[in-house]
């Protein structure tokens, strides 16, 4: 009896020594970082966010003078002559496509000429007017009044002369002429300052070159 009580209080010292040196022991130290896994497959584009507002539409530009059409100076070499009422009238056609029915409507048709033909005491020279024009002038004791003018049509713009007495028999070849077009919108803004008789304003307003 006495030896299994010693063989029993001898286990419980065992096991109790065991449990002693069983005990956890301290975290070891952090492990290197592992190699960077693959990249994931790109996931789905999420739906399109509503559209915003329509902004305010801005102020219309204004028109630029680029929109200016202008010839070059035209010479012609002859004239049709015709009896209108007893008057000789010597006219020139000049085909100008950009004559449309829209300009004749709302823009500006302009003509100039370049008398050169006349002597410079009737008409200086280089000196440039638009049409109509109206010249003045003694033939000895006669008066004599020269009248100059252009009629447009939708394609063409005819020159026009005449002379109260009748006098001509034809027309010199020097006289030139060149036409300005301005459409309807440029002419209420830009060219509503210009004076349009006076052709250096309008060289200047327009960028004409000679």
């Amino acid at each position: 009896m006495k030896t299994q009580r010693y063989l029993f209080l001898l286990s419980i010292i065992c096991l109790s020594s065991l449990l002693i040196k069983c005990k956890k022991g301290d975290d070891g130290p952090i492990g290197p970082a592992g190699a960077k896994g693959d990249t994931g497959a790109a996931g789905a584009n999420g739906a399109n966010g509503a559209a915003g507002a329509t902004g305010a539409t801005g102020p219309a530009g204004a028109t630029g003078t680029a929109n200016v059409i202008y010839s070059d100076w035209i010479t012609p070499a002859t004239y049709t002559k015709t009896t209108i009422f007893s008057t000789f009238n010597f006219t020139y056609d000049i085909a100008a496509s950009k004559v449309t029915q829209a300009i004749l409507d709302k823009g500006t048709v302009l003509v100039y000429g370049k008398l050169a033909g006349y002597n410079p005491t009737i008409w200086p020279a280089d000196q440039v007017s638009a049409l109509p024009i109206v010249i003045n002038y003694l033939s000895g004791a006669t008066p004599e009044i020269d009248t100059w003018s252009a009629r447009s049509t939708v394609g063409h713009i005819q020159i026009n002369m005449t002379n109260n007495n009748n006098v001509y028999g034809s027309l010199s070849n020097a006289h030139s002429f060149r036409y300005v077009i301005i459409p309807g919108g440029l002419h209420t803004t830009a060219a509503a300052k210009v004076n349009f008789k006076n052709y250096a304003e309008v060289k200047q307003a327009f960028h004409l070159t000679d």
